[in-house]
């Protein structure tokens, strides 16, 4: 089963995605034509920008590799690819970065080093994207296929990271002519070939992902979002590349929500996979302790809990009773009016049972065909013989009409309870119920009563 990232979106999820982008473009446009006004220096924001970057693509290469291991989809192989290539160059980038760390860097790092690991970042990271779309179909039936899905992750997102480290090292080493002219200062691109090719590669991953994604899944829109926050990082960036003004400020933001949204859509997704696998868990509890007919807890779940209920009255020395209910004459009941009219019947006295049981602790659970169990914690016999006695009006106040007197369906209740008697083991408690129950159907049916004869015995006669 895939994860709604395959899925498609809903309305509501697709008018989400589509109103951050507007908001997206509108602070592009808002910010655009002040995007070179000086603003006070905040010399620590450039390191909190890039140790967030850094952070949240980890994060999400992370993710999104873990996603492909379980679902073989290649594009997630590749997108964990394309994070962890951010995260490499944007961490070489903060470690060459002049004055951050060293006055000239770190690593060795040449003057124009910083600027390039920029642009190799800003330029990367959208062509990868780009190429996890494209690998969505080529490479799906031969990674369902496989067993080595280890050695797929490693070449899938060993590629890109493989050309980060390169580049990073060429950045670093190489005597590289500055990416970008001083007359980007105060005008947007200004004929500067670098900046055009970048500007462009941004650009046309936007083009390329409406194209080929064609905004058919979850994963469709919210890379569309990724790169289109990246378009206005870069744009940003490049009309005014001096430090602290309005555009670099911005496009600082923009580069940490780049990475985090999809982060916070790989954090809900498995937020959404917990809430259904909690789901199917509590599901699959109630179907292995309840009887599928009567939905009351099944013979397995007594049992245990009986067993467990015991003990634990044992150990505290606190009160356990019993009671044992039983439809009369249901064989005949059946006989006369089919299974379907049975199971039903059998339905509505477990219905009745329940709302008779009531306190916290107390449940009814079905013993075996037409007989009922209900365990009662912290009950005396006393206790015992007020739900006994209660059970059985509840049922016969239904008016199930039967075919035997007293022309309605009844049952027969049998109680005992561990107050002045030491039963040793569970089975002794459930075979001292058992007899009452006997006695039930000895002394005329309609009755409840107790395992001997010093307790007081009930019916509801007419």
């Amino acid at each position: 089963m895939d994860g709604f990232l395959i899925q498609r979106p809903s309305r509501l999820q697709t008018l989400g995605a589509g109103t951050f982008a507007l908001l997206t473009l509108g602070a592009l446009v808002a910010t655009a034509p002040h995007a070179d006004l000086r603003l006070p220096p905040i010399e620590p924001f450039l390191p909190m920008c890039a140790l967030t970057v850094f952070s949240t693509s980890l994060i999400a290469a992370f993710l999104l590799g873990a996603q492909f291991i379980v679902m073989r989809r290649p594009i997630l192989g590749t997108l964990a690819g394309a994070y962890a290539f951010a995260a490499i160059t944007v961490a070489l980038q903060l470690l060459a970065f002049p004055g951050v760390f060293a006055p000239t860097g770190l690593l060795g790092a040449r003057h124009e080093s910083a600027a390039w690991l920029w642009t190799f970042w800003h330029g990367g990271f959208p062509l990868f994207v780009v190429l996890a779309m494209l690998t969505r179909y080529r490479l799906a039936k031969r990674l369902s296929n496989t067993r080595h899905v280890g050695r797929w992750l490693a070449t899938l997102a060993g590629v890109p990271i493989a050309v980060a480290i390169a580049l990073g090292l060429v950045a670093l080493r190489a005597d590289l002519p500055a990416p970008f002219g001083p007359s980007l200062d105060n005008a947007l691109l200004a004929a500067d070939p670098v900046a055009i090719v970048v500007w462009t590669i941004n650009l046309g991953a936007i083009a390329a992902a409406l194209f080929v994604g064609r905004m058919r899944t979850m994963l469709d829109i919210w890379l569309v979002v990724v790169l289109l926050a990246g378009f206005t990082d870069t744009s940003l960036n490049l009309l005014s590349t001096a430090r602290f003004t309005a555009g670099w400020y911005v496009a600082r933001l923009f580069s940490m929500i780049a990475p985090g949204i999809l982060v916070c859509v790989l954090v809900w997704e498995v937020t959404v996979l917990y809430r259904r696998l909690f789901d199917a868990h509590a599901s699959l509890m109630r179907t292995a302790s309840h009887d599928a007919l009567t939905m009351v807890y099944n013979r397995s779940y007594f049992n245990e809990q009986f067993e467990r209920a015991f003990h634990y009255a044992r150990r505290h020395n606190t009160l356990l009773a019993l009671v044992m209910v039983d439809v009369d004459h249901f064989k005949q009941y059946n006989d006369t009016f089919g299974h379907l009219q049975g199971d039903t019947c059998l339905a509505a006295v477990a219905a009745a049972l329940s709302g008779v049981a009531g306190r916290a602790n107390d449940f009814v659970a079905r013993y075996g065909g037409e007989e009922f169990a209900v365990v009662l914690p912290g009950a005396d016999e006393r206790g015992a013989a007020t739900i006994a006695e209660r059970a059985r009006q509840a049922v016969e106040r239904l008016r199930i009409a039967a075919d035997t007197a007293p022309g309605y369906v009844t049952v027969s209740a049998g109680y005992a309870a561990s107050s002045g008697n030491p039963f040793e083991t569970p089975g002794a408690l459930i075979a001292a119920a058992d007899a009452a129950l006997y006695r039930a159907k000895m002394l005329g049916r309609n009755v409840s009563a107790a395992p001997h004869h010093d307790m007081q015995d009930t019916a509801m006669r007419d």
